[in-house]
């Protein structure tokens, strides 16, 4: 009679062999995992690049910027070279004399001498009474006068002078522009003096007179002066 026998239970052995299964099969899972992760999950080639879209719409311009700080004042230029001394004046009246007495006097009413001839003198008192003077002097005194005025000139020349006594005359100014093509109107002013020597007691007359040279000039604002100075 033969008598078999069986047990459930494994021995020491086959238990060891079963774990090193079991790792082994654990390490290559996780091995062929980490490889098909590489291979799937490597990038592909990269794409076409894609057109470029339509630009768009310029915005509208910002707001002007406030105005920046005024920077600072320069420093002032170097002073200029001085310029050259003017004609020396004419001398003053004598301070040794006194004016005595001073008449005036005044006409602001334009006139225009194209009605009086050329080249000949005549006495401004013609046409306004006022550019003549008479004055009562002492003794030995002498006569300053003065006339002033502005003419309109256009092609045109007036000369001018002061008369005492149809006797004594002071140095003519000649005034005006002629001969000139498209010549401009111009306004120019006119100083006649005189200063006479000393004259005898009495009453004497200042004149004004006037030589139209060529064309017809305007006389405008009008002023005589006389005054007596005493003699020293």
């Amino acid at each position: 009679m033969i008598k078999m026998s069986s047990s459930s239970n494994p021995t020491p052995n086959t238990k060891r062999i079963m774990l090193l299964a079991v790792v082994v099969a654990l390490i290559f899972a996780l091995v062929s995992g980490l490889v098909g992760a590489y291979l799937f999950a490597k990038p592909g080639p990269q794409g076409l690049e894609g057109e470029q879209g339509i630009q768009g719409v310029i915005g509208p311009q910002g707001a002007q910027g406030l105005q920046g700080i005024q920077g600072d004042r320069g420093e002032q230029g170097i002073q200029g070279d001085r310029g050259e001394q003017g004609i020396q004046g004419e001398p003053g009246l004598n301070g040794t004399n006194s004016i005595i007495q001073i008449i005036q006097s005044q006409n602001v009413t334009p006139v225009s001498l194209e009605t009086y001839s050329l080249t000949q003198w005549y006495n401004m008192s013609v046409f306004d009474s006022s550019m003549t003077l008479t004055v009562d002097i002492q003794s030995e005194s002498r006569i300053w006068a003065e006339f002033l005025s502005t003419a309109t000139f256009t092609n045109s020349e007036v000369w001018l002078r002061i008369v005492v006594d149809n006797q004594y005359n002071s140095t003519v100014c000649y005034i005006g522009c002629f001969e000139v093509p498209s010549s401009p109107t111009l306004h120019l002013p006119i100083q006649v003096r005189i200063l006479t020597d000393t004259l005898p007691a009495g009453t004497h007359t200042v004149d004004v007179q006037f030589y139209r040279f060529n064309g017809s000039p305007t006389l405008l604002d009008r002023s005589l002066y006389v005054a007596e100075l005493a003699a020293s």
